[in-house]
């Protein structure tokens, strides 16, 4: 498996620097600075790695980039996984600066330290987590012996993405290098499927989700101290951002106290931005920033002492911060995207409004300040609707699995690619 993550539990084996000399190279270039340290990447993929880790009939090797080793390559192995992470920062960095991306591949040292390793295992399968993580997905690139498997958990080659991202335009193009070149993928949303098919047109698209435990988070009783949360790794304009402040301003006019916290990191040019924006707005006093949390089990404590979750995000189906939150039982406003109205396809979990439309964004926040029975019935339904997701969620696990076979079984035998297995188009979503 090649995928992006991190976890307390790999960094206590990791041998990582200070990040000093990372945080002097970032400010150079104007990156992110207020939160530099090592935090919780991709907890999907955590799971995924203890789902299959527990089956007899897997041997697992895990490889993975990580900021701030202090060593090219560290290896390790725990409860029968092996695990190789690889040093990544001058990769990135490489990124940032050559605008060329197969100049960029070529020169990338992670790209060359994980084949070295695949080679040195010979895998049944390659499982790809996030191709539009070009820094790392970029290996599968030069792989001609082992059927590749790419799980997609977002899709870069999307009209809309490049507003909001500088390294869009060249992750998506290397990310359309692994697309054509591959002929296995799972999507987990009809939006994926429809991006990823023009570009792949003879693949087998597979559907998937990412195995869980199984298990809830649980709401902790906690004094409340704002208002509205809107958090995420990186605060820029596909997270609403900028919306959920705009709006606030017009909350605030019924309720001239009203708290927004904001929980992640901006770019400087984002921080600026959105200083001025608070400062136009005349809310100062209104909108906290809060540094994103190394461990995600802090976040969720946080993130509590907000009543409610603004989260208008504009390219995700369903994104993990709309999920935890309502896990959480924090009442939810979101934007209309191509998957949150199947929040609300048995009961209403969730208030709506259509993307860009601040006024609607608005109301839908006074909803939740001036009916509190409205919202505690939100935070009801969405309880309920995220226990029968993770209760479908279980079998998540089997279903990778049996589509892994299925990949191995066509690569090396030919055999047909079960039908149930595939993405269908007049039964997923």
């Amino acid at each position: 498996m090649i995928c992006y993550f991190s976890n307390p539990k790999v960094r206590e084996k990791l041998p990582l620097d200070d990040r000093k000399l990372y945080y002097i190279l970032r400010k150079i270039m104007q990156l992110p600075t207020k939160s530099i340290k090592y935090g919780d990447i991709a907890p999907w993929t955590t799971s995924t790695i203890d789902c299959l880790s527990n089956r007899p009939d897997i041997e697992l090797c895990v490889i993975t980039p990580h900021s701030g080793l202090k060593k090219r390559h560290v290896f390790f192995e725990d409860k029968k996984v092996k695990y190789h992470f690889v040093a990544c920062d001058l990769g990135n960095f490489l990124g940032k600066i050559i605008n060329n991306p197969r100049t960029w591949i070529k020169i990338n040292p992670v790209g060359k330290i994980i084949n070295s390793i695949l080679n040195h295992y010979s895998p049944d399968i390659v499982v790809l987590i996030g191709a539009e993580n070009a820094f790392y997905a970029h290996a599968v690139l030069s792989i001609k012996n082992y059927p590749v498997f790419v799980l997609c958990q977002t899709i870069y080659n999307n009209p809309e993405r490049t507003q909001y991202h500088a390294m869009a335009p060249k992750c998506a193009a290397v990310e359309r290098m692994i697309f054509q070149k591959e002929s296995y993928f799972g999507v987990y949303s009809r939006m994926h499927y429809d991006l990823l098919r023009p570009l792949s047109p003879f693949a087998y698209i597979f559907k998937y989700g990412y195995p869980t435990k199984g298990l809830l988070l649980n709401p902790t009783p906690t004094d409340k101290e704002y208002d509205f949360v809107n958090f995420a790794l990186t605060l820029d304009l596909r997270k609403g951002v900028h919306d959920s402040i705009k709006a606030l301003s017009i909350v605030k006019q019924k309720y001239p106290n009203v708290k927004l916290n904001l929980v992640g990191v901006c770019n400087s040019d984002n921080q600026k931005e959105l200083n001025e924006l608070i400062h136009d707005l005349n809310l100062n006093e209104n909108v906290i920033f809060t540094p994103f949390f190394e461990k995600q089990s802090d976040l969720f404590l946080h993130i509590q002492k907000s009543r409610f979750a603004v989260l208008p995000c504009k390219l995700d189906n369903i994104s993990g911060t709309m999920t935890q939150s309502m896990q959480l039982g924090l009442p939810l406003v979101v934007y209309k995207t191509t998957g949150t109205p199947l929040l609300n396809r048995e009961k209403e979990c969730a208030l709506i409004a259509e993307k860009g439309n601040i006024e609607e964004l608005a109301k839908q926040m006074l909803t939740l300040m001036d009916c509190p029975e409205k919202a505690k019935m939100l935070a009801k339904n969405a309880r309920e609707f995220q226990e029968k997701q993770v209760e479908y969620d279980r079998g998540n696990g089997d279903r990778l699995v049996a589509n892994m076979r299925a990949v191995i079984a066509n690569y090396r035998n030919g055999a047909p690619i079960p039908q149930v297995q595939l993405f269908d188009l007049n039964r997923d979503e």
